[in-house]
């Protein structure tokens, strides 16, 4: 399993080794601000373990390390698919907030919780009126 973590500005690839799943929570703070609790479980020799996503800088490097079995795949870049985007229940922006699952192009609103498609953005081709013998 892959997963996409997003930390310092970067998206990371990591491949998790088979078992692993993600769980995604957010709880509210008495003032209505989200609290994170977001978290991989891996399976290692037989027991799960939880690697938590905050401090977000954690999973990456446990992955450069490959430590608990998961490994950096390739190396980060920046993801322009959330540039624009918000999420159509709560409008939060922020990409620390809205995170792409796994191979698909479906959004986890870490904020309230939603799960929604990317807009599929058009792209239309620029024709030159030039002719080739200009």
């Amino acid at each position: 399993m892959r997963v996409k973590h997003y930390a310092q500005g970067k998206f990371y690839v990591i491949q998790c080794p088979e078992g692993t799943r993600v769980v995604h929570r957010s709880d509210l703070s008495a003032d209505g601000e989200a609290i994170p609790h977001d978290h991989l479980v891996v399976l290692l020799d037989g027991e799960e373990v939880r690697i938590p996503a905050d401090p977000p800088e954690l999973l990456p490097m446990l992955a450069e390390t490959g430590n608990f079995g998961v490994s950096l795949v390739g190396e980060p870049e920046p993801d322009v698919d959330l540039a624009g985007v918000a999420c159509p229940d709560c409008g939060q922006d922020d990409v620390n907030w809205l995170q792409l699952g796994d191979g698909s192009e479906t959004v986890h609103c870490d904020y309230c919780g939603a799960e929604f498609a990317l807009p599929v953005t058009t792209v239309v081709p620029v024709v030159s009126t030039r002719r080739a013998d200009d």
